[in-house]
């Protein structure tokens, strides 16, 4: 096992960390496998991990320097909250379509009972 540092990006901010993993990708893949993907957004919108090499490149400098260093824990904690968040929104926009179909068909029924009426 390495060291990575791994810069992800979760809503909008860089966040930089340190991984232990087995390769470059595997520690990608230990954020990006916290992260869900809801209907129109994602946990973890990017996510690159460095070796040692790679960390003198000014690629790397460049994220670094843009990014906010966290802990891998208090990572977790910002994915499970956005995780959270995209949950939410998803379920309302389903309630939203659930109630506009509910809508549409009572608009349906009164058209046709003020039919009855005339």
């Amino acid at each position: 096992m390495k060291n990575y540092m791994v810069i992800a990006r979760i809503k909008g901010v860089d966040y930089l960390t340190k991984v232990e993993a087995e390769s470059e990708m595997s520690a990608e893949h230990k954020i990006l496998d916290l992260g869900i993907c809801g209907q129109k957004e994602y946990s973890v919108e990017s996510c690159m991990a460095y070796n040692f090499d790679m960390m003198k490149t000014e690629t790397f400098r460049g994220h670094a320097l843009n990014a906010e260093p966290i802990t891998l824990e208090a990572l977790i904690v910002k994915i499970e909250v956005r995780n959270f968040e995209i949950r939410e929104r998803d379920n309302a926009r389903k309630k939203i379509e659930r109630i506009q179909k509910q809508i549409k068909e009572l608009e349906k029924q009164l058209e046709e009972n003020k039919k009855i009426l005339k």
